[in-house]
């Protein structure tokens, strides 16, 4: 806005000064002026007045763009990605950008003239009073990092910088929105935190895997020997289920460490889907509804992965309804087009739901329940440590499906999540058979735990092979070149992968080929992901047992090698 001019009466009287001088010079010049001075006269006059044209336009040029830079200057200031505000030295808001009124969440008027403490989370005000005193004493930049409140949203994360201003009263400050980052800083540690869990994972599995097989075999070996169909013997097989099942929780955390490589199968999942359920809601007031289609696809999964993340669905429903309640479990085939779900590609899947009639999930909490070591539960209230629904958060994004949760508080929370289908066909499961083999063996087995060795030793005889026994893998070569020499061959050598101080299978694999190409070898480890195990045919392997292992499967393992059947699939 440009006011107009004040004349004050000396300007006036200047003026009229002026003109009467002027009339006396054009007296005193009388009828001398000439003609050629008088014209003169005129041209100097225009010229002047040319040039006072000249210097307007030159003002108001110079008008326009201070107001068309000041004009940038509100529209930088406003529109800035940052929040741009002063502060007092009580921290009063003097003024603030667009930007800093869209951090708020509020209108500018609604904030202007008000301490910026009010909008301070209550545990970083001491803080904040800190920092700005800070500012006003050094005169030099500071920073500070804080949480604010919004109105009718979270709390956002900004970090803060202040340098007081010329003037010393106030400081001019200026306020990011760090949020994501300090988000994508927490999921770095926490998943370094994770990786290294599963390094430590990874390191016990051998050992864990050692003592479930040893459990395990002990376990069959006694039901064997007790009377068929007697209370001891339906024990006996709970005490099984549950050894297979426990290999599971090492696995959890190995999803998180490097090589955790998923072992996946054409799974069938309505056996699956109730047994997992079955178990984790055993002991409990929870009852469950099944509502699975009788023709359900088959789908590519790691089978123990998928029966962790149904366990710890239904454990959560359990947990929600302390009191009892119904967990209603639906699966079914589905069909999604290009547009039927924002992170999957089209395609058939099956659609997996859990449903509890507990008391709900608030929608500020829902956001935040697949980050890791969130949890709601009191620390000491009940067991856990938060990771479960990231662990089946991952599981289930390895698989390439997806994983969502609905909730009403009062009503109840619904988990579902969908798996691509497999495009592999399998077979019905058959049900194991123990029995003798049909043609015994001599089988030389090695392994440096004694448990395992006597264990699996006492197995084999049972099911009536000739075992040697060997603790590392140059007393296995030993025993192998031996035998040779005295032309009494073996007819399968089983080999563990890991040894402590001593040679291990793979390298023992090595030198029995060069001593004998055809050598017929079976990997063992407590390492299901090893890619020896995965990959046991490129190093010479006929087959591979993964710890823990039932009877069934070294049975019928060992026969497969015996008999030279030309397709041997790594057990699971």
């Amino acid at each position: 806005m440009h006011n107009k001019p004040n004349i004050s009466m000396d300007a006036v009287e200047l003026r009229h000064r002026a003109e009467a001088r002027l009339k006396e010079r054009h007296l005193e010049a009388g009828l001398g002026r000439s003609v050629a001075d008088t014209q003169r006269l005129v041209h100097e006059l225009q010229v002047h007045q040319i040039e006072l044209e000249l210097q307007n336009e030159e003002l108001q040029q110079a008008r326009d763009q201070m107001e068309s830079l000041m004009e940038k200057y509100s529209d930088l200031y406003d529109f800035a990605p940052v929040g741009y505000f002063t502060l007092d030295q009580e921290g009063v808001i003097c003024e603030a950008n667009l930007t800093c009124a869209s951090l708020l969440g509020l209108e500018r008027s609604r904030f202007v003239k008000r301490r910026f403490g009010l909008f301070v989370c209550p545990d970083g005000l001491a803080s904040f009073n800190a920092f700005l005193k800070k500012v006003f004493k050094s005169k030099a930049r500071e920073l500070c990092e804080l949480s604010i409140l919004r109105e009718g949203q979270p709390p956002l994360e900004v970090r803060i910088a202040a340098t007081v201003s010329g003037s010393k009263l106030e400081c001019r400050a200026v306020m990011a929105d760090i949020t994501e980052i300090k988000r994508a800083e927490e999921d770095r540690l926490i998943l370094s935190k994770l990786e290294s869990t599963g390094i430590l994972a990874g390191g016990i599995a051998h050992d864990f895997n050692n003592l479930l097989t040893v459990i395990l075999m002990n376990l069959e070996l006694a039901g064997m020997a007790s009377a068929a169909g007697g209370e001891l013997v339906g024990r006996i097989e709970d005490a099984k289920r549950a050894t297979l099942l426990a290999r599971g929780l090492t696995q959890q955390l190995i999803t998180f460490a490097p090589g955790g490589a998923l072992i996946v199968n054409a799974t069938s999942l309505s056996g699956l889907i109730q047994e997992s359920v079955g178990l984790a809601l055993s002991g409990s007031r929870v009852r469950s509804q099944f509502a699975l289609a009788d023709e359900l696809w088959t789908a590519d999964v790691d089978a123990s992965q998928i029966a962790q993340v149904i366990r710890n669905m239904a454990q959560n429903a359990r947990e929600a309804m302390p009191d009892g309640g119904m967990l209603t479990i639906r699966a079914e085939n589905i069909v999604f087009g290009h547009e039927d779900h924002p992170s999957l590609p089209p395609g058939n899947y099956i659609g997996l739901s859990m449903a509890d009639q507990g008391g709900g999930i608030a929608r500020e909490t829902l956001p935040k329940i697949f980050d890791p070591y969130f949890s709601t539960k009191q620390r000491g209230e009940q067991k856990g440590m938060g990771l479960g629904l990231t662990i089946c958060h991952s599981i289930i994004e390895k698989h390439g499906g997806a994983i969502l949760v609905e909730s009403t508080v009062g009503v109840g929370t619904t988990f579902r999540i969908y798996l691509p289908v497999s495009r592999k066909n399998i077979a019905p499961a058959k049900t194991a058979v123990l029995k003798r083999s049909a043609r015994p063996g001599r089988i030389l087995l090695m392994d440096d735990d004694e448990d395992v060795r006597s264990v699996l030793g006492a197995t084999l005889r049972k099911l009536g092979h000739e075992v040697e026994l060997a603790v590392d893998g140059q007393s296995a070569l030993n025993i192998y070149g031996k035998s040779k020499e005295l032309g009494r061959t073996f007819d399968a050598v089983i080999l563990d992968l890991t040894v402590r101080a001593g040679m291990g299978g793979q390298k023992t694999m090595e030198a029995l080929l060069r001593m004998d190409p055809a050598v017929k070898a079976i990997i063992m480890s407590g390492y299901p992901n090893d890619p020896v195990v995965l990959e046991h045919r490129r190093h010479g392997f006929k087959g591979a047992l993964a710890k823990p292992f039932d009877i069934g499967k070294l049975q019928e393992l060992i026969s497969q090698v015996m008999e030279k059947q030309p397709k041997i699939s790594a057990t699971p």
